[in-house]
């Protein structure tokens, strides 16, 4: 998992390059992808390693990495939910429903002038490279999608934040990308973190 992690982090600048020209490079992407697999390859096989080049120690990420026991699994959308308290640019209001109706918004809004919606727009046609980067799902949903967090960054107000199954802890935007290319689709790739069994 920290290998994907890794892969994103090296070649998202590459593909946010290439998402402002049209038409969009593929091979130029799929070589600066094949150069950061080369890359991760020659890392060390510490998982240490890997964290401290993706993480502060202390962050949250970090914590949930070593706590969660991971899967690779097709992970059905209707059980997801974002993480909160932000994602983006997206409106408070909406990232606290489930992930359907935040994908629902964004294609409603597709002319907006909110960047996030402008992003995933832009990634929608990398969605076959995007596949190759699996998004980080966490469960229980509650661990993250707390009304306590929504009144940290937003203030006492009446969240009604829709329960889920798990939450997109990594890889909201690449994932509402994913789901934007292919309305049909009813799974997406994930890391999966669960509590470990005693």
């Amino acid at each position: 998992m920290l290998d994907s992690d890794l892969l994103w982090e090296l070649l998202k600048d590459t593909v946010r390059g290439e998402v402002k020209h049209f038409p969009v490079d593929r091979d130029r992407i799929g070589n600066s992808m094949a150069l950061a697999r080369e890359l991760i390859a020659g890392f060390s096989r510490n998982e240490k390693f890997k964290m401290v080049q993706l993480f502060s120690p202390f962050s949250q990420r970090a914590r949930l990495l070593e706590e969660k026991q991971w899967s690779l699994e097709e992970y059905s959308i209707s059980d997801l939910g974002t993480v909160i308290p932000e994602v983006g640019d997206l409106p408070r209001e909406v990232i606290v429903r489930s992930f359907v109706e935040v994908a629902n918004y964004v294609r409603q809004n597709a002319h907006s002038n909110s960047i996030s919606i402008k992003y995933i727009y832009s990634l929608s046609p990398l969605a076959e490279v995007l596949e190759e980067i699996p998004i980080m799902v966490v469960e229980p949903g509650s661990e993250q999608r707390r009304v306590d967090e929504m009144v940290r960054v937003w203030g006492q107000q009446d969240w009604r934040i829709h329960e889920t199954r798990g939450y997109i802890e990594d890889g909201n935007h690449r994932a509402l990308a994913i789901t934007l290319a292919d309305p049909n689709r009813t799974t997406i790739q994930a890391y999966v973190g669960r509590g470990r069994k005693v």
